[in-house]
């Protein structure tokens, strides 16, 4: 299974390249960038690159079946899935922002086989196959080895994220305070606006802990994987184990993760930290 899974990964690997190249070269001169709701956007290069990689994985593997983010899901009724997102970071790509990538990922029966993130503007490719560890560039990647919390630098998912007014605004309330929680414990909050370049960091150890309180399964099936082939955590923000039906995540080095659930304190996620 192991050799299957690294013609696999071969096979995203060289779908991330080829979508990498194309979305560096449309960043010079980036067409019509359209909105999707009210705060999202997609553009020309997203589209483009969602099916160069859908051709692709279609051509290698004509009976898998394929969630995009820019196309949707093709249902094969295979075991196998992809899960593609062909930017990701999208605001950050259109605002000339280097913090993007491209992920590209398999799974069977509902497990993460193996999958590619690649970076284009940090020329960084990150490659994981289940069971077989996580690599940046070919060289072996771990968890940062922090233990205080008080010495952790993390990030969170962006504000805005839902297409739906009211789940917006209580989303953002719900991140909101979540922050707020947690800022005073650790030692710096970031926000970086991809879930593939901070997983990314997590599993290289840049990041200590990262959580997103609204996601889909492209945004993070690969940094998933990633993160805990590097020896990381990946659960809810209750602290149950995280599944791709799963739309909450805390990323960790593992150390931290206990403290990290603590101080979001996600059952409180409405309610003020000054509150009883």
């Amino acid at each position: 299974m192991l050799q299957d899974s690294q013609m696999f990964l071969q096979a995203a690997v060289d779908a991330a390249y080829a979508a990498g190249k194309v979305a560096l070269e449309r960043q010079r001169s980036l067409g019509s960038i359209r909105f999707k709701g009210a705060k999202d956007v997609v553009t020309e290069a997203d589209l483009e690159c969602d099916r160069l990689i859908r051709e692709r994985l279609e051509k290698a593997f004509p009976d898998h079946n394929l969630l995009t983010e820019e196309e949707g899901s093709s249902d094969k009724g295979s075991e196998y899935r992809w899960y593609v997102d062909p930017i990701d970071g999208t605001i950050n790509y259109a605002h000339q922002i280097p913090l993007w990538g491209v992920s590209i990922g398999l799974a069977r029966g509902g497990e993460m086989l193996c999958g590619a993130i690649f970076l284009p503007a940090l020329d960084e490719l990150y490659t994981v196959v289940s069971g077989g560890g996580a690599f940046l560039n070919g060289e072996p990647i771990r968890v940062s080895s922090v233990t205080d919390l008080s010495h952790a630098v993390i990030s969170h998912g962006d504000f805005n994220v839902s297409a739906d007014d009211v789940e917006r605004q209580r989303l953002n309330s719900e991140n909101f305070w979540a922050r707020m929680r947690t800022v005073a414990s650790v030692q710096r909050v970031k926000c970086l606006g991809s879930a593939a370049v901070e997983g990314a960091f997590i599993a290289s150890g840049r990041l200590d802990g990262y959580w997103m309180v609204y996601l889909k399964p492209w945004d993070v099936a690969v940094t998933t994987l990633l993160v805990r082939e590097a020896g990381g955590t990946v659960t809810d923000l209750s602290g149950k184990p995280w599944t791709l039906e799963t739309n909450t995540a805390l990323f960790s080095n593992s150390i931290l993760h206990p403290s990290l659930l603590a101080s979001l304190d996600w059952d409180r996620r409405r309610v003020s930290p000054e509150s009883p």
